[in-house]
């Protein structure tokens, strides 16, 4: 035997069922963790910031404790990403036409027609804005039925 011998890991988690791009990082915040925030800050020395003349290493030393004070009051918080499908402004229309658009694509990409080529171009365009619209009408619903 070598001493090269490979070693096996195996982890198991709780989210084994879940794909990894429905996990998001989120900030834990809330009213003690603000407080938390504020004494914390309240409580640093801040003399090692105005120990220099140059404001350049002054700015650093401020952000860095700034920062460390921030991440620790503050600290990540692993979340199942249950708002990953919110694409409601996708009417059954827009889907009809992103179908046609394919095909529309495919059309052109096997063909030397420049007319065909300049339809789709158009074609391409103007969902794009159909697409933008509905976006924008769809989220200024969302916000006008907010609470205040």
């Amino acid at each position: 035997m070598s001493d090269l011998d490979a070693q096996l890991i195996t982890i198991s988690t709780n989210y084994s069922h879940v794909p990894m791009h429905k996990f998001k990082a989120i900030r834990k915040i809330n009213k003690y963790t603000i407080f938390d925030f504020i004494d914390k800050l309240s409580c640093e020395s801040w003399d090692s910031t105005f120990d220099s003349e140059d404001v350049n290493v002054m700015f650093n030393s401020f952000l860095k404790i700034y920062l460390r004070i921030c991440y620790s009051s503050f600290p990540l918080k692993r979340v199942i990403n249950r708002n990953s499908n919110d694409n409601n402004w996708i009417t059954l229309a827009i889907k009809t036409s992103c179908r046609h658009k394919g095909e529309l694509y495919f059309r052109c990409r096997n063909s030397n027609n420049q007319e065909l080529k300049r339809h789709c171009q158009v074609y391409c365009k103007i969902l794009s804005d159909v697409i933008k619209e509905a976006k924008i009408i769809y989220y200024d619903k969302k916000i006008q039925k907010s609470s205040k």
